[in-house]
């Protein structure tokens, strides 16, 4: 199916132009000396997962040790609850500002913080969307501002972040605010891509491919990609050809919520693919880096419920006081559930952030759907079945997905998109139940 994005300017009040310094966490000792992350803005994560900006190898770490997020008055430090605590200038800290030079011991670990002398100069838009992208902090607009400006060039884009934090939006804006946005959308699962079926969904006559001339060609969560595959797609980005000798007239923007450069040391990803497709890149912060967003984004994503929704003072004070793991996503899924509820004149505001199967219900879902109309009774009804539903059948499949494919009796593809529209990600799924 081709989709096609047209273009929509919608100019800030002003333009600004911001000097900020590019700042490094690194590794100055333990297993993993040498190791260093750099940003303009934003947070920087560190722990053993591999969903963190630096990942370590040394065991005495936590999955999710600390993070750190530059802020307006300097670079703040705070400890994620880890085991064995962490350290500034050998005193145990939880929070606490750091400066250039300060030493940081977690673990057997020890990270140094370092600074540009030079500053560079960021152009912001005083405006509050960019695309469907909603913001007015100082993250988002600095993430406006490297959109806007790799939308002008034609060149690869990866756009990295979390989980539910607008990757896909910041693609299509980036489209849509290009010299292609007049040609197709075109969006690739690569989760879905496979040996098998790569030809057909791919490289076929009625692959993404082969449909997206002149336009652009998205890459969703190209972390995924199996090894096995990646090769080929390293060729085609640097011939630009697909079988036939037919020449492809086509951007490409990939996305990812895993550490690419984690994957390329742990040979899980092509460092050839990685270097090809990071010719630009922008990352998009998680919500609870930027919850002065809070209330302009939840009045912007009420706009869009079937349901009127009112947000009270009180509730929007609610909202910012959460940090929002699931980031975008998991605001978008409460502020529709706060309808449901205010519609049945249920309004107790805990509840939102509070999933179903953590608290007692006081009512069944029947008999709160019981009180809506029929069509949007079935929407809720189903929409809480199908999460349930998937996490029960991933979890007796031993999240085997070739062995779901054949209990639901759904093909692959279908299995993955219904998956990813309820939220569910197989590795939290496993890490819910131990098994990560």
């Amino acid at each position: 199916m081709v989709e096609t994005t047209e273009s929509v300017t919608i100019p800030g009040d002003t333009m600004t132009r911001v000097p900020i310094r590019e700042w490094t966490v690194e590794v100055t000792q333990g297993p993993d000396k040498g190791k260093k992350f750099s940003a303009l803005s934003g947070l920087v994560r560190v722990g053993s997962d591999e969903g963190n900006d630096v990942v370590l190898t040394d065991n005495t770490v936590s999955r999710k040790h600390l993070e750190i997020e530059r802020t307006p008055r300097g670079l703040l430090l705070r400890d994620l609850g880890s085991r064995n605590g962490t350290f500034v200038g050998g005193r145990l800290v939880l929070q606490a500002f750091v400066e250039p030079g300060d030493k940081i011991d977690l673990g057997k670990t020890r990270l140094t913080i370092k600074q540009k002398s030079r500053e560079t100069e960021v152009e912001l838009d005083g405006g509050e969307l960019y695309g469907d992208l909603v913001g007015v902090s100082e993250a988002m607009r600095i993430a406006f501002a490297e959109l806007r400006r790799v939308s002008r060039d034609d060149v690869t884009v990866l756009v990295e972040g979390e989980t539910g934090t607008g990757k896909e939006l910041a693609a299509r804006a980036v489209h849509a605010h290009s010299v292609r946005r007049f040609g197709p959308f075109k969006v690739v699962d690569c989760a879905l891509l496979t040996e098998p079926n790569l030809d057909r969904d791919l490289f076929g006559p009625d692959g993404a491919l082969s449909t997206a001339a002149g336009g652009t060609v998205f890459l969703d969560e190209v972390g995924e990609l199996p090894l096995a595959v990646q090769p080929r797609l390293v060729r085609l980005l640097e011939t630009r050809e697909i079988p036939g000798g037919k020449r492809l007239d086509a951007r490409f923007i990939a996305s990812t919520a895993k550490n690419l450069a984690e994957e390329v040391q742990q040979g899980r990803f092509k460092q050839e693919l990685f270097f090809r497709l990071a010719v630009a890149r922008v990352r998009m912060p998680p919500l609870r880096t930027r919850k002065i967003d809070i209330p302009t984004l939840a009045r912007h994503l009420v706009k869009g419920l079937s349901t009127p929704f009112e947000l009270s003072p009180q509730m929007l004070s609610l909202l910012e006081g959460y940090d929002w793991p699931g980031n975008v996503r998991e605001l978008r899924n409460v502020l529709e559930r706060g309808a449901l509820m205010q519609a049945t004149g249920n309004s107790s505001w805990l509840e939102l952030l509070v999933p179903s199967d953590r608290r007692p219900d006081r009512q069944t879902l029947l008999e709160v759907a019981s009180k809506l109309a029929y069509h949007e009774a079935r929407d809720r009804v189903l929409g809480d079945f199908e999460k349930h539903y998937f996490a029960e059948v991933m979890k007796a499949c031993g999240y085997d997905i070739k062995l779901a494919e054949e209990k639901t009796g759904l093909s692959m593809q279908s299995l993955y998109r219904l998956l990813k529209k309820n939220g569910l990600r197989l590795k939290d799924l496993k890490n819910a139940d131990g098994l990560g």
